[in-house]
C-alpha cells in the first residue's frame, strides 16, 4: 500500500468515526425531543420500529390513574399566570418523577390533571399494586411540594387520585400528521369517574384494583364508599386507601 492509500484510508476511517458520532448525537437528540412528549416506554417502541412507528390497538388489562388539584381553577385566576405556571410544573416534576420510578406511563396532561396508565405499552403483572404504591408515594410527597410553594410565596395545593383496573383498548389513535398514545374504553371513563369523588389528599380505588393489587399489604383503613357513576349502570365500591406495602400516606 502506498503512502497516498494510506492517507486515505486514514480519512476515510476518521470520516466514519465522526459521522458515527453525529448519528449518535442525533439518536440522542431525536430521544429527549420524543421523551418530552412520549413516555419512554413508547418513544423506546418508535425508536425501535422507525420504518413502521405505529404501536397496534389491542385490548388489554391495564390500571388506569386520574389526578386532579383542587380549587385549581380559582387559583389559576387568582395568581399571576407566570408564578401558577411556574408552580404548576414543579408540582408536574415530583409527580412524573413518582409515577416514573412504579412504571407508569404518563398518556397525557389535561390542565392540571394527569391520565396515567400502568401496564402499556409493556405487560406488567404488577400494574395494580404499582400503582397504587405510586399514588400513596405521590401522597406522601404533597407536603414537601407545599413547603416548596410556602418558600416560593405560593398556596398550598391538594391532589385527588382514583385508579380502576380493567380491559381498555390502547394504541396509537389520530393521523398521519397527529397522533398520541391513548387508551379508550368503558373501564377508562369509569377510572376518570373515580377520580372525581375524591377529596384532596384521598386515594380511591375500586374493587377490581384492590384485587388485582392484593400481592402488596393495602391499608384501606380511610373506609369505602358506595357510588353510582354518571354513565355506569351499576353501583361501584371505593376503597379510600391510605397506605400500601411499607407506605403510608
Amino acid at each position: 500500500m502506498t503512502q497516498q492509500e494510506m492517507q486515505q484510508l486514514k480519512k476515510a476511517e476518521e470520516e466514519i468515526l465522526q459521522l458515527k458520532e453525529e448519528l449518535k448525537q442525533k439518536d440522542a437528540f431525536i430521544r429527549r425531543t420524543l421523551g418530552q412528549y412520549l413516555t419512554d416506554e413508547v418513544a423506546t417502541e418508535i425508536l425501535q420500529h422507525r420504518e413502521h412507528p405505529e404501536i397496534r390497538g389491542e385490548r388489554r388489562t391495564v390500571t388506569m390513574m386520574f389526578t386532579d388539584l383542587r380549587r385549581s381553577t380559582q387559583l389559576s385566576e387568582e395568581m399571576d399566570p407566570v408564578d401558577f405556571i411556574h408552580m404548576l410544573n414543579h408540582y408536574f416534576g415530583e409527580m412524573i418523577e413518582i409515577i416514573n420510578a412504579w412504571q407508569g406511563n404518563i398518556l397525557e396532561f389535561v390542565g392540571d390533571a394527569i391520565v396515567a396508565v400502568f401496564g402499556a405499552p409493556r405487560p406488567n403483572e404488577d400494574a395494580a399494586s404499582d400503582a397504587v404504591s405510586s399514588a400513596v408515594a405521590m401522597q406522601r410527597r404533597m407536603p414537601a411540594i407545599n413547603e416548596w410553594n410556602r418558600q416560593q410565596g405560593y398556596p398550598e395545593i391538594e391532589m385527588g387520585v382514583g385508579i380502576h383496573t380493567g380491559d381498555a383498548i390502547l394504541g396509537n389513535i389520530g393521523s398521519e400528521t397527529r397522533t398520541k398514545y391513548d387508551m379508550i374504553g368503558r373501564n377508562v371513563n369509569l377510572a376518570s369517574r373515580i377520580e372525581s369523588y375524591t377529596r384532596g389528599g384521598q386515594i380511591l380505588v375500586s374493587g377490581e384494583t384492590l384485587a388485582a393489587a392484593a400481592d402488596v399489604a393495602i391499608e384501606n383503613k380511610g373506609g369505602a364508599i358506595l357510588v353510582t357513576p354518571k354513565g355506569i349502570r351499576e353501583e361501584v365500591l371505593l376503597h379510600d386507601i391510605v397506605g400500601a406495602g411499607s407506605l403510608r400516606i
